[in-house]
């Protein structure tokens, strides 16, 4: 195998782990992965992806079988996080790869950039406030509504930058989360103001964190006939979604044994 044939292996490899890393479908990642390993002269890929896995072989079919040539790449993938925008990027550089605009070369460089973008802190916290906001509206909230509801973002986005540091998983982490503010928010209601709709609030800042493209997506591939994937997935999606029910129910349920012990 030359080198050419090692970079297009290689590029497809990188495309691959990044969309299964980002949650994308898994008939996506085959069809994106199947396109750019067309580009070489092997005239037999195969692609297998899963939820937490991608299986790439490339083999050509005019050697003889006493001597074989082609290679073979297993990749495990760890962590997965729902990234439309990556998703996106991985498509607009292979479609540009497939139509010729760009080299193998600089689809490689392009993909690992993507790996080192990320968004600021600042940028983090504006848009995780706009979003919460605008659930705060959708569900006819009022100013205190609105100023209120700071406190919870807030609150998450130190949770979101800082899950690494706490060395538990991600369950563990949405858990102690959402118990967090559902403890706050109560004593909050009632010792501080009471100018909020305590239900507006804590609906409004669950709303971003449920795992709603990841069910969806989920439902996607097992329309498409990938059961492992979508299973998976859908798996994944209600735990997520459980870890955070069951943390807003332990705050709830310490907030008010705190309320009535105090009172």
């Amino acid at each position: 195998m030359d080198k050419q044939e090692k970079l297009i292996l290689q590029l497809a490899t990188l495309a691959g782990t990044l969309l299964i890393q980002s949650e994308a479908e898994g008939y996506r990642v085959e069809r994106t992965v199947t396109q750019i390993l067309s580009l070489s002269k092997f005239d037999q890929p195969a692609v297998f992806s899963s939820a937490s896995g991608l299986f790439l072989t490339l083999q050509d079919s005019q050697f003889i079988e006493e001597s074989p040539t082609g290679s073979t790449i297993i990749v495990r993938v760890k962590n997965r996080k729902n990234h439309m925008r990556i998703i996106h990027q991985v498509n607009q550089i292979v479609y540009q790869l497939l139509d010729n605009k760009i080299s193998p070369q600089l689809a490689y460089s392009q993909l690992n950039n993507i790996q080192n973008q990320e968004y600021s802190t600042h940028s983090q916290f504006v848009w995780t406030i706009l979003l919460i906001m605008s659930y705060v509206i959708l569900l006819k909230g009022g100013l205190g509504d609105l100023v209120i509801a700071l406190i919870p973002t807030i609150m998450i986005l130190f949770f979101k930058l800082s899950e690494d540091d706490f060395g538990l998983n991600r369950f563990a982490v949405n858990v102690l989360m959402t118990s967090s503010l559902a403890f706050v928010l109560p004593i909050i209601h009632l010792y501080v103001t009471n100018n909020f709709n305590l239900n507006i609030v804590i609906g409004a800042t669950l709303m971003p964190l449920y795992p709603g493209t990841a069910f969806t997506n989920g439902i996607r591939d097992l329309l498409h006939g990938d059961y492992s994937t979508g299973l998976t997935r859908l798996v994944d999606a209600i735990k997520e979604g459980l870890s955070l029910a069951l943390g807003v129910g332990i705050g709830l349920a310490i907030s008010y044994g705190v309320i009535n012990l105090w009172n």
